[in-house]
């Protein structure tokens, strides 16, 4: 008898399931897009690249058949009211290979801060990012991982400023027909696991001053 993914979820978590193992995709950029468009060069079928963020999103794409993973639906539009538009948003080319997501900075902050370039060289790309972190990457290949210079947060001015965009009661962090929300996740948390990711202590405060 089959059962659904929410029932299977839980009854792991209960220690119901001995043996059993559930593997999901906890994040929408958990592969890079050159990582697929690899395994595709290696026999994988075209169909793994997934076209749109928003397809994670709303557990809706090849990958997850592929590797066999359980869908699960995550609540990104309550954390910061920027994740359920980022299909639709506009990315921008800041030149020298650079391109991001209008607005879209940390999952938390609101508004994100504006990216730029700083300076560049034949080899390097130094630039601030939407979290307001500033970056070194390689010309030719800018999704490797970067080399981070600077962090938006040194001291109790900054933090003080910093904390602004933080606020809770933006509205925009919050779909804005709430009702509706509620009754389409709670329709679709009947049969899937509903995530809120709230990320860790360690993590935040390596996004504002660094490691």
């Amino acid at each position: 008898m089959s059962i659904s993914p929410k029932e299977r979820f839980l009854g792991i978590c209960h220690f119901e399931r001995p043996g059993d193992l559930l593997l999901t995709a906890p994040y929408p950029n958990l592969f890079y897009t050159e990582t697929q468009e690899e395994w595709v060069k290696q026999g994988a079928p075209k169909q793994i690249v997934i076209p749109t963020k928003k397809q994670w999103l709303e557990s809706n794409c090849f990958l997850y058949d592929y590797f066999q993973f359980e869908p699960m639906r995550w609540l990104a539009e309550i954390k910061s009211g920027l994740w359920g538009a980022v299909a639709s948003s506009e990315i921008v080319d800041l030149g020298h290979g650079i391109k991001v997501s209008a607005g879209i900075g940390s999952p938390l902050l609101i508004p994100a801060y504006e990216p730029r370039i700083i300076t560049a060289d034949e080899r390097t790309v130094t630039y601030i990012n939407g979290e307001g972190q500033t970056l070194k990457v390689l010309k030719d290949n800018s999704m490797r991982m970067p080399m981070f210079l600077d962090w938006p947060v040194k001291d109790r001015a900054t933090w003080n400023e910093y904390k602004k965009r933080l606020d809770p009661n933006t509205p925009e962090r919050w779909p804005s027909d709430w009702n509706t929300y509620v009754q389409e996740m709670n329709k679709l948390g009947e049969e899937t696991p509903i995530v809120l990711d709230v990320g860790g202590f360690y993590f935040f405060l390596r996004e504002w001053v660094g490691s």
